[in-house]
């Protein structure tokens, strides 16, 4: 399994650093770095932080996905998934919407999405 360094920033201490859950997950699991519990209500939709920022190696890209005990919750990342370039420098943060018909708490430090890092290839376009 090939691994990339990336560099991790807290920007507030209470951010954690994501982690993979299982030794074979392709995802690691961002958690939010927010004080008080935090309320979506159905089909609304609210950007959450995380506390921290990633520097991504050039060639290379992370995408941020629903996390599935999430998803059964009615919770998912609305633009799924979310692309982070290696020139994004600021705070990673998370998009999310209730799609169910019911209000989700979402608590301190709560695991609510992954992050999958992957090599990235570009196109040429050749006109016919």
């Amino acid at each position: 399994m090939e691994k990339i360094e990336v560099q991790f920033k807290k920007l507030v201490d209470y951010a954690r650093i994501p982690e993979y859950e299982t030794r074979g997950a392709a995802g690691c699991d961002i958690s939010v770095a927010i004080l008080e519990e935090v309320v979506l209500y159905p089909h609304e939709v609210k950007t959450l932080p995380t506390g921290f920022a990633i520097k991504i190696p050039d060639s290379y890209e992370a995408q941020i996905r629903s996390r599935s005990g999430m998803a059964k919750k009615g919770i998912v990342v609305v633009n799924s998934p979310a692309t982070i370039d290696s020139e994004h420098v600021g705070e990673v943060q998370v998009l999310l919407l209730n799609v169910s018909d019911k209000p989700v708490r979402v608590l301190p430090e709560q695991k609510v999405a992954q992050i999958v890092f992957s090599p990235v290839v570009r196109a040429q376009f050749a006109d016919e």
